[in-house]
């Protein structure tokens, strides 16, 4: 198999896990994009950076958080350390909008992950750890 079919494969499973997530999100208020943006902010990611983490050009991000600031998902303070600049935090909202996306990107996998037998998703995992390790 060549990288390119490899990396194929991988957008399209990625695109039809989102595709099958959709419904649940759209009912929980939350679309893919806002989804890992909340999931960066929780694990302190700052507006310099994120643009650069989710590979996102930084107006979209810009609008994006400002988006997500204006329906109560996160608020920005002071960086006390550089007053020059922001600190993002969740909400109680965010980080209940949060959770309830990672269900339904849970179920979405499980539902992938439901035609494998225990052997196969074993096998699946130590795969893609190789891969990650060596990526």
């Amino acid at each position: 198999m060549s990288g390119w079919t490899f990396l194929t494969r991988l957008w399209r499973l990625q695109r039809r896990l989102l595709e099958r997530a959709k419904p649940c999100l759209q009912q929980e208020g939350i679309d893919p994009k806002r989804y890992f943006l909340l999931a960066q902010i929780e694990r302190g990611g700052r507006p310099g950076t994120l643009a650069q983490d989710l590979h996102l050009p930084p107006p979209s991000v810009s609008h994006l958080l400002a988006a997500l600031e204006e329906a109560g998902l996160i608020v920005r303070r002071p960086n006390p350390e550089d007053r020059r600049s922001t600190l993002l935090a969740l909400t109680d909202l965010g980080r209940a909008r949060l959770a309830a996306a990672r269900r339904c990107l849970e179920a979405a996998g499980e539902a992938a992950l439901a035609h494998l037998d225990e052997d196969e998703k074993r096998a699946l995992i130590q795969l893609l750890d190789r891969l990650e390790e060596n990526a």
